[in-house]
């Protein structure tokens, strides 16, 4: 019993890791030219560690809400929907920015978008780990087959939201870095990050409706549909920047 305790909790650790790890594959084959791997690595590992700034952010709202004696369903409601959806997207993309402005590893737009999901898959995988431990009961009767089920459902749901939401914003971010250096571009992609973020958020939770389950498929759809547009508007630019400058480098010959 001992030892079964400590291998179910790494089963679990492992599980809740394995659906970013599998996204993150997906996202890095858009990139014709693979990041470093330690950088990855260290963006996928400081996206777990923001968990508690998450975590603090969000709590501090909770306190002014409670001061300020709104009723249980609005607080709940604005929580869900927009505070929590809002800091996670701004710290997801706060800690690239932070950790990687002027950094020779980011050298092409879509190395922005890749980093940025990096760091939310990372984040996603800790609050997997922190969902299992919530709803799936530790040590009960088939343990592992229900945080399994558990995790595979979030793995096509809040696993994929993170990493598109945060696909938005980082396409905002690599404008922002190497195109046009406009504040406001930052913003809106924080405001329809956030937006796809809070309408999963509130369908998801209507978990009781029929419909519920469609309008969470098509919110994912229509965010999977818009990064995967997104990613090739950056190919496209980069590849008719550089055609641009072969143009130029042969005239000069």
């Amino acid at each position: 019993m001992f030892l079964q305790e400590p291998l179910s909790l790494i089963s679990v650790l492992i599980l809740a890791v394995l659906p970013s790890l599998i996204w993150l594959f997906f996202y890095l084959k858009e990139d014709d030219h693979p990041e470093p791997k330690y950088w990855l690595f260290i963006i996928f590992l400081i996206g777990i560690a923001s968990a508690p700034l998450v975590i603090f952010l969000e709590m501090v709202f909770v306190k002014i809400f409670h001061y300020f004696q709104f009723s249980y369903l609005t607080e709940n409601a604005f929580l869900l929907i927009t505070i929590a959806p809002f800091i996670e997207e701004m710290v997801k993309y706060g800690i690239v920015h932070l950790s990687l402005n002027k950094n020779p590893v980011l050298d092409e737009p879509v190395d922005a978008m890749i980093y940025v999901i990096s760091a939310a898959l990372g984040f996603a995988a800790i609050e997997n780990a922190l969902a299992i431990f919530s709803f799936v009961p530790f040590g009960a009767p088939n343990y592992l087959n229900a945080a399994f089920n558990f995790v595979s459902l979030r793995f096509i749901s809040a696993t994929a939201l993170h990493g598109l939401a945060s696909g938005i914003m980082g396409y905002f971010f690599a404008y922002y870095y190497f195109f046009k250096k406009d504040v406001r571009l930052i913003f809106a992609g924080l405001f329809i990050a956030t937006v796809f973020h809070g309408l999963y958020n509130f369908f998801i939770t209507q978990a009781g409706e029929t419909s519920s389950v469609f309008l969470t498929g098509v919110v994912l759809g229509c965010a999977a549909i818009l990064v995967i547009y997104l990613f090739n508007r950056l190919k496209h630019y980069k590849i008719y920047q550089q055609a641009a400058v072969d143009i130029a480098v042969e005239r000069k010959i």
